[in-house]
């Protein structure tokens, strides 16, 4: 195992989009889904200007599983949570992101599938779903790891989010 500090440039946009991913609480059929692909034309607008943070972290490769490791800030509203962000060598476009500390969760980000997740927070706990659009991960090759995604807290509007990440070698 290999652990590397790196410095992490993370590009956030969210957008309100209008629908409920809380649905179907069923697994999607093949005709929902391409329902689905209907609504999700409706997301080709113009996604705000993206919010950037930069901090440093680790990068973890294993054997088997990769992580990349950050403390959240408050600029973050997180102060206080550690992020890890990974994959399966074996399935790089199965995303899971968990948070520990006083906010915590593990969210999870598979192309076309719809994940619910519970998100902790000191004030209440909230029901996430979760619903990647794209997920592209060059983390390993290029250090880029793109997500593309809609979310939404049980019982609010879901927002169209998109995450770009870029991972470098930290200069000491």
């Amino acid at each position: 195992m290999t652990k590397r500090k790196v410095m992490i440039q993370m590009l956030v946009s969210r957008i309100e989009f209008g629908a409920s991913l809380f649905g179907a609480e069923a697994e999607d059929s093949e005709e929902e889904a391409a329902e689905e692909e209907f609504d999700l034309a409706d997301l080709m607008g113009e996604m705000p200007e993206p919010t950037e943070m930069v901090m440093e972290g680790r990068l973890i490769t294993g054997k088997d599983r990769i992580e990349l490791v950050y403390e959240e800030s408050e600029l973050t509203g997180m102060e206080g949570s550690v992020t890890s962000i990974g994959f399966d060598r074996s399935n790089p476009s199965l995303i899971s992101m968990m948070r520990t500390g006083p906010v915590s969760t593990v969210l999870t980000f598979e192309e076309s599938r719809r994940h619910i997740c519970v998100y902790n927070t000191p004030f209440s706990d909230f029901e996430i779903c979760v619903r990647a659009i794209s997920v592209e991960n060059k983390l390993l090759g290029e250090g880029t790891l793109t997500l593309d995604y809609l979310l939404e807290i049980h019982g609010a509007e879901a927002e169209h989010c998109k995450m770009s990440v870029r991972v470098r070698p930290l200069e000491e």
